[in-house]
């Protein structure tokens, strides 16, 4: 007799486990992928170049928005440095953009809090050669400054940028620190990095008066750095962040009872952009002999075409060029970001534009006032609106404390903080305004981008 049993479907399982696979392991099939999506792309390539639109070049900025970005710079290095500081004498800043945040491996290096804990820089060690350690953003201390060779840093060289460990990472040393209290004498603690599964980046660890921190019931205190003498030396009076009070509160017939206190930095690695490193008179002997270095990746503007793709209305576009763009490259047109780059194959790249973006931006907001200092935040798109995008701050950077005063985001110019290696700091995306409903979120004037446009991206100079 014949066997009627229906045969084992061996091709369609084999896809089903193939499509798991692309799916599950993105990096691995990423390749693949871009060479088929590029082969795609080819055909709205050659209707194109048949259709024979003229392309357009990009609108021209006003002298006046122009000078926004030499506006924004001397803002940032005006309000990066201490007013007055005893600890300062002798030395001079050394203003350095970030440009990514660190890496253990393959992910992302996690200190306290679950926040990050390393930051990247536009310098190399060899350009910092006779830098302290100390790494700050106004009054605040952002972390120190690594030696390649030793440390968290032993893999880097010379020629690599610079690493910068920040206070919440696991191996910093414990910070001598005061909490200052309204109408009270500071109260001496010691804090350390958090867990990462700990509210806050920081905790306390010891107090010279446990009787007196276990009746605190105040958050958002200022916790400022003591003077103390190592390798990693720490003047006195930097700012550390504000208390966050763990216990009970108080109730009706009772006192308040703190088990633990936190403390939240001012500062987000998520939405820091640029430090201030310090340079002395004495050069560390071990770089002595150190020339400074061109950063270990050039990157170099190439002109590109933005082509419209089938719903190009939700801000996806096609980009045309004859370099290989880095993975997140910004397209920009007369100094205005325009999005960001995915390569493909065949000079061919995805862009993405800002408005319809969905990933967290690190950003800088460059307000009206001319006194008032630029300000770092973090933040990501929520709704686009014909030509109003809206914003939702996620993080802001204080760099000090003052009481009950509140930062307030007034109106000004946005521009791009940091967004990795190929976005960098300074990009013009637009007017800004608070929300007249809620000032938790922004609303960016951000112009429609309509292709054929000529743009400019970024691309690695080896691979041109």
């Amino acid at each position: 007799m014949r066997d009627r049993r229906p045969a084992f479907p061996v091709g369609l399982y084999g896809m089903l486990l193939f499509a798991l696979c692309w799916l599950v392991l993105p990096v691995v099939f990423a390749p693949l992928e871009g060479v088929l999506v590029g082969a795609g792309t080819l055909v709205v390539r050659a209707a194109a170049v048949l259709a024979g639109t003229p392309v357009e070049a990009a609108v021209a900025a006003t002298p006046a928005e122009r000078g926004l970005v030499v506006d924004l710079a001397a803002r940032l290095q005006a309000h990066a440095v201490p007013a007055s500081a005893d600890w300062t004498n002798g030395t001079a800043p050394v203003h350095c953009a970030v440009i990514a945040l660190g890496r253990r491996g393959a992910r992302e290096a996690i200190g306290g809090g679950g926040e990050p804990c390393e930051i990247l820089l536009d310098h190399t060690y060899a350009e910092l050669v006779g830098c302290r350690t100390l790494v700050t953003k106004g009054n605040v201390l952002v972390g120190w400054l690594q030696r390649p060779g030793s440390g968290i840093a032993a893999d880097d060289t010379l020629d690599d940028f610079a690493r910068v460990m920040l206070v919440n990472h696991p191996q910093a040393p414990a910070l001598h620190a005061e909490l200052h209290e309204p109408a009270a004498t500071p109260l001496r603690l010691v804090v350390r990095a958090a867990k990462v599964a700990d509210p806050a980046s920081l905790r306390v660890d010891l107090w010279h008066d446990p009787w007196r921190a276990s009746r605190l019931d105040r958050a958002g205190l200022p916790v400022f750095t003591r003077a103390a003498i190592g390798e990693q030396s720490t003047p006195a009076g930097l700012l550390l962040g504000t208390t966050r009070i763990w216990g009970y509160a108080a109730d009706r017939d009772g006192e308040p009872f703190t088990l633990g206190v936190f403390v939240l930095p001012t500062v987000s690695a998520r939405a820091l952009s640029h430090v201030v490193l310090w340079r002395g008179a004495a050069i560390d002997p071990a770089l002595a002999g150190a020339r400074p270095a061109a950063a270990a990746r050039t990157l170099v503007p190439s002109r590109a075409v933005l082509h419209d793709l089938p719903g190009a209305t939700h801000g996806r576009h096609l980009l045309v060029t004859t370099a290989t763009p880095m993975a997140g490259a910004a397209a920009v047109a007369d100094g205005r970001l325009l999005g960001l780059v995915r390569p493909l194959a065949f000079g061919s790249a995805l862009m993405t534009t800002f408005a319809a973006s969905r990933q967290r931006w690190s950003l800088v907001l460059l307000p009206d006032a001319a006194a008032e200092p630029p300000l770092e935040l973090q933040a990501e798109v929520v709704a686009d609106d014909g030509d109003a995008v809206r914003l939702r701050v996620l993080a802001h950077i204080v760099t000090e404390v003052d009481g009950a005063r509140q930062v307030r985001i007034g109106a000004g110019w946005l521009f791009t903080g940091t967004n990795g290696l190929a976005c960098p700091s300074g990009l013009r995306i637009g007017r800004c305004e608070p929300d007249p409903v809620d000032p938790r979120f922004l609303l960016v004037s951000v112009p429609r981008v309509r292709g054929p446009l000529a743009v400019d991206v970024l691309a690695s100079a080896e691979a041109r």
